[in-house]
């Protein structure tokens, strides 16, 4: 799934007739710009199309958009043009797909557009996935019906873990630690492992120990029984986990609900794995996505309370638990996982600010350790939102959108020059986030005093003299050298200090 233009036509939070132009031939589209620039709303506009194409409701306002699926074999070409104030809802998608056998265009309705009772559709992207830093729910609201769905399913036992992941997908913070075990579900030495071991410097795990509750929706008459009438995938993941655990316990005890933190008696189990062998022998025949599904079925079941895991780190004697990790370190696994474990063909990743707790070295790194993880590239589109210059450093221009903002009017462009080559100055000095200088403030005035002071066409008084030394002593040991014998440069500082003073006199 590639993404190849966005117009949005009438307002959609601070965007309003502005068109996003997204390279279909690369994995990587990354969206750039200041604060209030609408960058999100850019991600938060795509999940809300393909929210309302997919569930069939009418669109929230009027844009075009084209997009690409499928391989070089068999690839379909679909535009969308939506208009909310069109009377039907029929009458509110013009929708038109041509393919790679005969090129030519035919309109669909949006009956045959919408996924069917198998979540199975021609003419939308697989999954949309989406994941944001922030504690904001914008992203997390348009993904709760199709959450809804699932979870009623689960109740059903209608859930298939052997099938892909629900359609619509947003990863929230706790998939980092079921990402982090369902690594660890294979024996043999392979990328996941390697990657923990290098860059976040995690050897092995070391226990993992589960918190069950007993759910809202348990009956009394499965009040004693073990798993409180559980069925489908959720009795199933708890009937493997409990023979291996150690000495399981039962208690009731007092569990805060609501916000004023009200207290209610509850029954909890604990199910404590000693070791990652142990982590192994109950997942045998498990692949680590169905792991990671089973782990995420049972969490969205109401009956995970909490999951503690702890590993085994090179930095430490002791384990660490997962929550003395870093936010960088989990920030990144749940962003691995969620392309791991839950992508495959047609695939669309939004990635809202995923390198915020990064460090430099990470941050320039970021972009490759996402393509290691990505499958089906060639069939995928990860749209990234970024402040970060070095998450960038090594793309071309065709990869990033820059937007800007004055006043009331949004702009959005391809920057002049690609990004690559460039150097952390002048990425920052370009027209991609336009600073003036990347000195700090207080030594470019410094320098400025200076300057001034050298190019002065009337001799410098004692006091000014006196300055100048000082200054230019100071800003001689930063690096900041003058030549006073260059006669060229004296005469561009005298015309930039002082042209003005010339014309006034």
């Amino acid at each position: 799934m590639k993404v190849d233009y966005l117009h949005i036509k009438s307002r959609f939070k601070n965007l309003e007739n502005i068109r996003i132009n997204f390279d279909e031939n690369h994995l990587m589209t990354v969206v750039i710009g200041g604060n209030g620039s609408g960058k999100s709303n850019v991600l938060e506009a795509l999940v809300c199309i393909f929210r309302n194409l997919d569930l069939g409701e009418a669109p929230d306002f009027a844009y075009e958009m084209k997009y690409k699926l499928g391989g070089d074999i068999n690839t379909r070409w679909v535009t969308v043009i939506a208009d909310p104030l069109s009377k039907t809802l029929s009458q509110q998608y013009q929708i038109t797909f041509s393919n790679s056998i005969d090129g030519a265009y035919q309109k669909i309705p949006l009956s045959k557009v919408k996924r069917d009772k198998e979540g199975l559709s021609d003419f939308l992207p697989n999954h949309v996935f989406a994941y944001y830093s922030g504690p904001s729910d914008r992203l997390e609201k348009y993904f709760k019906k199709h959450r809804t769905n699932f979870y009623r399913k689960l109740l059903k036992s209608e859930v298939d873990l052997q099938s892909d992941i629900r359609p619509l997908f947003y990863a929230k913070p706790f998939h980092s630690q079921f990402v982090l075990l369902a690594f660890f579900l294979s024996k043999q030495a392979d990328q996941e492992k390697e990657f923990l071991k290098t860059h976040l410097g995690i050897e092995s795990l070391d226990s993992v120990h589960f918190v069950m509750r007993k759910p809202n929706w348990a009956q009394a008459k499965n009040k004693k029984e073990l798993f409180w009438g559980a069925e489908g995938v959720v009795r199933d993941f708890l009937e493997l986990l409990y023979p291996h655990c150690l000495a399981p316990v039962k208690v009731t005890r007092p569990e805060s609900v609501g916000l004023t933190g009200s207290d209610i008696k509850n029954e909890f189990f604990h199910l404590f794995l000693p070791s990652v062998d142990v982590l192994r022998d109950f997942a045998g025949g498990l692949t680590p996505d169905v792991f990671f599904k089973m782990l995420e079925s049972t969490l969205l079941s109401e009956i995970i309370s909490e999951v503690s895991v702890r590993v085994k780190v090179s930095s430490s004697d002791q384990p660490l638990s997962f929550r003395e990790l870093s936010e960088g370190e989990q920030q990144l696994l749940t962003v691995l996982g969620l392309l791991k474990f839950t992508g495959g063909k047609d695939t669309l990743f939004l990635l809202d600010e995923p390198d915020t707790h990064l460090n430099p070295a990470w941050t320039v790194k970021y972009l490759q350790f996402l393509e290691r993880f990505v499958p089906h590239r060639e069939a995928s589109h990860l749209l990234m939102v970024s402040h970060h210059p070095l998450a960038i450093a090594e793309l071309e221009k065709e990869q990033i959108q820059v937007m800007k903002r004055s006043e009331d009017e949004v702009t959005v462009f391809q920057p002049a020059e690609s990004p690559r080559g460039m150097g952390i100055n002048f990425l920052l000095r370009s027209d991609m986030f336009g600073l003036k200088t990347t000195i700090d403030q207080t030594t470019t005035d410094d320098i400025e005093t200076r300057n001034r002071l050298a190019s002065k066409p009337t001799a410098l008084t004692d006091s000014e003299m006196l300055e100048f030394k000082r200054l230019n002593n100071h800003l001689e040991h930063l690096g900041f050298n003058i030549s006073t014998d260059d006669s060229d440069y004296m005469d561009y500082l005298i015309n930039k200090y002082h042209s003005q003073e010339n014309v006034v006199d």
